[in-house]
């Protein structure tokens, strides 16, 4: 009901608690609960017998940040893709067992692995502030990563992070990135 109010408050704009409990089809005082609602958190503001719309909060109902191509499939379609990311089944083999093209099971796979770098990098950013360390450095295909180990977890960034007081890395955290990096390069 709530999110029905805020939509007829968006496209009246300005309305009394007459009108909107008439167009919504509800009682008086279950409408006036609503609104007062609205109005605590910034949504509505009221003057004398007239409410106006000042704008949506993100508190309310958050818009997705998903892109596009997740309206177009079911929830069922969406999970199993999912499932085929994380048993690393290739997208051309996906598309035999799940109706969506190829093409679109390769821009789940990018949407997928691009939150997932956002994610790492997020946390190798806070590691990286209070604790510094100078990356290993590697290249593939002309293009140069730099490689930080941080609580047995290796962090890949395209872009050198640098502070004065960064440390190498001690002897059992290179035995340990090379064990990491071998895995990751096969």
């Amino acid at each position: 009901m709530n999110v029905r109010v805020q939509k007829l408050c968006k496209r009246l704009n300005k309305f009394t608690l007459d009108e909107i409990s008439l167009i919504a089809e509800l009682d008086k005082s279950e409408t006036e609960k609503i609104l007062s609602e609205l109005i605590k958190i910034n949504f509505l503001k009221k003057k004398d017998d007239l409410y106006i719309y000042i704008g949506e909060v993100k508190n309310i109902r958050q818009k997705s940040q998903l892109p596009l191509m997740f309206q177009f499939h079911s929830p069922e379609t969406i999970d199993m893709i999912l499932k085929c990311f994380c048993a690393e089944i290739p997208s051309p083999k996906s598309k035999l067992i799940l109706k969506p093209s190829e093409d679109c099971i390769c821009n789940f796979n990018l949407f997928f692995r691009k939150t997932i770098y956002e994610k790492q990098k997020q946390e190798l950013l806070q590691y990286f502030e209070n604790e510094p360390k100078r990356p290993r450095i590697r290249t593939f295909f002309n293009q140069t990563f730099y490689f930080y180990y941080y609580h047995d977890f290796l962090y890949v960034s395209d872009k050198l992070l640098t502070d004065k007081n960064a440390q190498n890395f001690s002897k059992s955290e290179i035995k340990q990135f090379k064990i990491m990096y071998t895995f990751s390069y096969s």
